[in-house]
């Protein structure tokens, strides 16, 4: 008997001749690596403790939160006159004024004199009371209700501190076209 013999069933369809061909190596061995494969992944997730997405999930999700803790309790810990002393170094302020242009600009107007945004060159507060440390926890945490978008992240924490500087310059240049009076009055020291 022939090795063609050996290839041939007795199946004949319409002309053609069924043969029986062995699959090619590289297939078997690829189709036994999924079935392991699937075995130890099964196993894994099954009776090993693997963490499912959502347990992933919620470990990365308290990683973040825990660092943005530590990086509020840091930001907390700089008192109001280390922000003033930022005051006399004009290239703080400057550098605050460029992230402003790019940033802030739009909505609270070149001059500070408020678009959509609040004014910030009035006695008025709507968030906080006017203060560098006050302007910088509205722009780290932003006021999501009001449009106002949290920058901790997006902005290195040092240029927002320079562009709170700069906003808190701002105060009392009266610009033209400034938007009137919201929120409350606040005296400044």
């Amino acid at each position: 008997m022939s090795d063609k013999d050996q290839l041939i069933k007795d199946h004949d369809y319409d002309g053609i001749q069924e043969l029986d061909n062995p699959l090619p190596g590289w297939w078997l061995m690829t189709f036994y690596i999924t079935i392991v494969f699937a075995v130890v992944y099964y196993s894994y997730y099954t009776f090993f403790g693997g963490l499912t997405s959502d347990e992933e999930l919620a470990q990365k999700m308290s990683a973040i939160r825990s660092e943005q803790q530590q990086a509020q309790v840091a930001t907390s810990d700089k008192s109001e006159e280390y922000y003033l002393s930022l005051l006399d170094k004009p290239e703080v302020v400057e550098a605050g004024k460029n992230e402003y242009m790019l940033k802030c600009m739009p909505c609270h107007g070149n001059l500070g004199q408020g678009l959509i945004g609040p004014n910030f060159t009035d006695d008025y507060w709507i968030h906080g009371d006017g203060s560098v440390a006050a302007i910088l926890e509205v722009a780290n945490n932003g006021v999501p209700d009001k449009g106002m978008v949290p920058w901790r992240g997006v902005i290195p924490e040092e240029t927002l501190e320079a562009v709170s500087v700069y906003i808190y310059t701002l105060y009392g240049t009266n610009p033209p076209g400034a938007k009137p009076p919201q929120g409350e009055k606040v005296e400044r020291k």
